[in-house]
């Protein structure tokens, strides 16, 4: 009985420096695809909503939306909006500031340098008779 081994041809290829160094580039690039699928998932979306009476609500569509742009992890970049032009001579019912799934994607594609932010606006709305 023999001992079975690779023909040279097939030890070449199996182990040739080319084809180690191609397989750690693919590990290297599964690690690095892990890692930015795991820190997507732990940094959820945050938003602090400011109300008049009470729980928000998220029943309707708010009358503005806009996403506002801040940079170096949102040292740079100040807004404000105007709600007195969007509600005209409604009354404001809540404003929220928040960080969409978008909001998220964006700033850890930077890696923080641009960290967008979504401002709504939700006015008072006619009452609806049932």
């Amino acid at each position: 009985m023999g001992i079975l081994r690779p023909s040279r041809k097939e030890a070449e290829h199996c182990c040739s420096p080319s084809t180690t160094q191609k397989l750690e580039q693919v590990m290297k690039t599964r690690i690095v695809i892990a890692l930015l699928a795991c820190s997507l998932l732990v940094s959820g979306c945050a938003s602090v909503t400011i109300t008049q009476q009470g729980q928000p609500d998220h029943t309707y569509w708010p009358h503005y939306e806009e996403r506002k742009d801040f940079f170096l992890w949102g040292l740079i970049g100040e807004h404000t909006v105007n709600t007195r032009a969007i509600c005209k001579d409604k009354t404001v019912v809540q404003m929220q500031t928040k960080f969409s799934a978008m909001d998220v994607l964006y700033a850890g594609l930077t890696l923080g340098l641009y960290l967008p932010r979504t401002a709504k606006v939700w006015c008072e709305r006619p009452e609806v008779e049932e």
